[in-house]
C-alpha cells in the first residue's frame, strides 16, 4: 500500500528516507508510533512525499491504513546516504528485493526526469509479478530512459538472484557502484556474492528493510 503526504516545503535527495510519526493513533504497541520509510516519490514531485510498505497486522500499519484522509502526521528528515553517486562514468547497478524497491524508484524516476547521464541497471527480485510493487512504473521508466535497464527476476519460476545474473546484467564489473536494498537476509546474501566477485566494499551501498 502506498501513502502520499502533502509536504510543500520538504526537500530531499532521491533515495533518502523519512521518519513518520502518527499522532494519537487508534492502535499502539511497545514499538511506539514512529517508523522509518524510504521515499518512493521523486524530489521533482513537488509538494508531496510518497512512501509504500507491505501491509502487516502491526499496530502502526493498521493505524496508518485506517486513519482518515487529511489526518496530520509528523515527518522528520530527510536522512540517509543511499543516493546516486555523482560520477556518471561509473555505472549504477541496483539490486532490490520486495518493497526495498521504494528508494530505487525515487532514484530512477529522478534520473529520468533530469535526464542524468548515469547508466543504471536495476535487478528487481520478487516471487512473482503480482507481488512486484511499482513494476508497471519501472517498465514505463525503462521506455523513457535509454540509460536505464530493468531486469525483473521472479523467484517462483526463475530462482534467486545469483552471481551469473549479476555478471550478465552488470557487464564489465569495473567502474560499477552496486546498491543493495531489501530484507536483511537478501542484502547479506547479495553482499556475499559481490565479495566473491571481488567487488570492493568501497563500491557497495546498503539499505536494509526489516519487518514490523
Amino acid at each position: 500500500m502506498a501513502f502520499v503526504f502533502q509536504a510543500p516545503d520538504f526537500s530531499f535527495r532521491a533515495g533518502q528516507y523519512i521518519e513518520v510519526e502518527l499522532i494519537a493513533p487508534p492502535y499502539t504497541d511497545e514499538k511506539g508510533n514512529e517508523r522509518h520509510f524510504s521515499i518512493a516519490s521523486s524530489p521533482n514531485d513537488k509538494g508531496i512525499l510518497m512512501v509504500a510498505t507491505r501491509m502487516r497486522p502491526s499496530a502502526f500499519k493498521r493505524g496508518l491504513a485506517e486513519i482518515p484522509l487529511g489526518t496530520e502526521v509528523k515527518i522528520k528528515g530527510p536522512r540517509g546516504n543511499f543516493t546516486l553517486h555523482e560520477n556518471p562514468s561509473k555505472k549504477a547497478v541496483l539490486i532490490a528485493g520486495g518493497i526495498g524497491i521504494t528508494p530505487c524508484r525515487s532514484i530512477i524516476k529522478y534520473a529520468t526526469q533530469e535526464k542524468l547521464p548515469h547508466k543504471i541497471t536495476l535487478i528487481y527480485s520478487n516471487r512473482n509479478p503480482k507481488s512486484a510493487a511499482f513494476l508497471d512504473d519501472l517498465q514505463k521508466l525503462e521506455n523513457e530512459n535509454k540509460n536505464f535497464k530493468l531486469i525483473a527476476r521472479m523467484t517462483d519460476t526463475e530462482g534467486y538472484v545469483d552471481a551469473a545474473l549479476i555478471q550478465k546484467s552488470a557487464g564489465d564489473l569495473k567502474d560499477v557502484i552496486f546498491y543493495e536494498v531489501g530484507p536483511p537476509g537478501m542484502v547479506e546474501a547479495m553482499t556475499k556474492i559481490l565479495e566473491e566477485l571481488k567487488i570492493s566494499r568501497d563500491e557497495l551501498r546498503f539499505e536494509e528493510f526489516s519487518g514490523y
